[in-house]
Formats: C-alpha cells, sequence, structure tokens
C-alpha cells in the first residue's frame, strides 16, 4: 500500500515536472531578473533605489497619467458600447449570430492591419473622417488626428477601445445568457415594466461581469504596447506615451534596463492591485 502510493506521487511529480519547469523558465526566471535589475543603477551595478526615485520626475510622471487616461477612456468606450450590444444581441433577431461575429472580428484582426486601418481613417490629405468632414462643411479644414496632442490621445484611445470591445461584449452577453427569461417575465407578470425589470432584475446581475470587464480590459489596455507605437510612436510631443512606450524607451534606446524594470514592475503590480480589488468586492458580494 505504502509502495504504491510513493509509486502514485512520484508520477505525478514526474507529469507536473515538466510544466514546473517551463513555468519556471519562461515565467519566473524573467521575472526574477527585472525585479533584480530595477535595484541595479545604470553604469555602477551597485544596488540602490535611483530606478524609483526616478519614477517620481518629469519622464515618468506624464507617461502614467497617459495611461491612465487612455486607459480610462477606452475602457468607458468598451462598457458603454458593449453593454447595448450585448442586451441587444440577445434577443431572437435575424443574422444574429453574424453580427457577433463582426462585433468580435477586432479581436481576430492582427494589430498591424488595426493599426493601418487607424491611420487611414485618420490620415490628414485622404483620411475617410477628413473627406468626410470637409465636404460636409463640418472641417473647415483637414485635421491632423495624429498630429495634434488633443487629436492623438482621442485617435489613440478610440484604437484601444476598438480592439477591447469584443472582451467586453463577450463576458457581457454571457453574464445576460446565464440570465433565466423566467425571473424576467415573473417579474413582467407580477407589474414590472421594461425598465423596471432591466433597472431591478437585469443590470444588477450584470455589474458582476461589467466590472470584471471592465477591469480586464483596464488591465489589458494599460499594458497594451504595439497601438500606439503603430499609430503614434509616443508622439506628438510624448502626448501618446504610455508606460510601455516608455518602458521601450528606456530599455532599447536610453539602453537603461534599470529604468525599464522599475516601468514593467509598476505595469505589473497595477495590474495585481486591480485584480486583488476585484476579487475581494466579488467575494463581498456573495
Amino acid at each position: 500500500m505504502i509502495a504504491s502510493r510513493n509509486f502514485l506521487q512520484a508520477a505525478g511529480l514526474a507529469m507536473v515536472g515538466p510544466a514546473v519547469f517551463l513555468i519556471s523558465t519562461v515565467v519566473l526566471a524573467p521575472f526574477s531578473y527585472v525585479v533584480v535589475q530595477s535595484f541595479l543603477a545604470k553604469g555602477s551595478g551597485a544596488i540602490s533605489l535611483a530606478n524609483f526615485q526616478w519614477l517620481t520626475g518629469p519622464a515618468f510622471l506624464p507617461s502614467l497619467w497617459n495611461s491612465v487616461l487612455i486607459t480610462g477612456g477606452s475602457v468607458a468606450i468598451e462598457i458603454l458600447l458593449a453593454v447595448p450590444l450585448a442586451i441587444l444581441l440577445n434577443q431572437p433577431l435575424a443574422g444574429r449570430a453574424i453580427l457577433r461575429s463582426v462585433i468580435t472580428l477586432p479581436w481576430a484582426i492582427p494589430t498591424i492591419a488595426v493599426a493601418t486601418g487607424f491611420l487611414w481613417l485618420g490620415n490628414t490629405n485622404y483620411g475617410l473622417f477628413n473627406q468626410i468632414g470637409l465636404a460636409s462643411g463640418v472641417f473647415p479644414e483637414p485635421i491632423s488626428f495624429l498630429g495634434e496632442r488633443g487629436w492623438a490621445t482621442t485617435w489613440v484611445t478610440l484604437a484601444h477601445a476598438w480592439k477591447g470591445l469584443p472582451l467586453v461584449f463577450l463576458l457581457v452577453l454571457a453574464s445576460l445568457q446565464s440570465l433565466s427569461n423566467e425571473i424576467v417575465e415573473a417579474a413582467r407578470v407580477d407589474g414590472a415594466g421594461r425598465f423596471k425589470a432591466f433597472a431591478y432584475i437585469v443590470l444588477p446581475h450584470l455589474m458582476p461581469s461589467i466590472a470584471l470587464a471592465g477591469v480586464l480590459s483596464a488591465i489589458f489596455n494599460f499594458a497594451l504596447f504595439d497601438i500606439t507605437f503603430l499609430l503614434t510612436g509616443g508622439g506628438p510631443s510624448g502626448s501618446t506615451t504610455t508606460l510601455p512606450l516608455l518602458l521601450y524607451n528606456q530599455a532599447f534606446r536610453a539602453l537603461d534596463m534599470g529604468r525599464a524594470s522599475a516601468v514593467g514592475l509598476v505595469i505589473f503590480l497595477s495590474g495585481v492591485v486591480a485584480l486583488t480589488v476585484v476579487f475581494r468586492l466579488s467575494s463581498r458580494s456573495r
């Protein structure tokens, strides 16, 4: 009996061993390297807090604000669009499956294609938005959507929202499909109108999913690098330089791995804090 138990334990360790080795190699080792590098000053190699003191300076704080602004704007747009779309496409409509596929399409499109599309839409000379605006008289002159500070931030935010919309849509739609129609119909029989049934039954049921979708989307957008890099490269004048772009600039342009590692830890810890808050709130609501 003891021998068979020891054999099963050894077999279990042998099966888990490759996965543990892979995780240690791909995740734990690079993460440990980043943590160590964040405490090493450039050039000297001495252990210090200089990299974290740099995070309080003028190079880091504007990038942090840009990340918060773009992330907050994109998440708000995603929720405001995804919730009504999910409610609409949860109804028995003709072509519902096709419409659902179209909404989830941005998640499958490569980022380079998304960036190319937004570059074309916002082009000053031949972009679709400028052509429509000039033809209708709304724009007195072409607008440089990617060359002006305010417009560039808005354009990057819209690109982030378009790319992340399917995630929020699918989570809200899945939550809607888990709600029994009998509960809603019982409320309607008891005299509740469409608005009250939505406000007191559907919306409270959706709130945990909306909160989870918002946090996951915020983590995704906060760490998103490629769309902003392809659209503006952080310009104009650093107005769209987010934390991932700052990390890239410090690592591959300034060749300062210590500061880049410190920025990476900020991005990582932000995600951990956000998920911790969501799990704490969800556990209290049960």
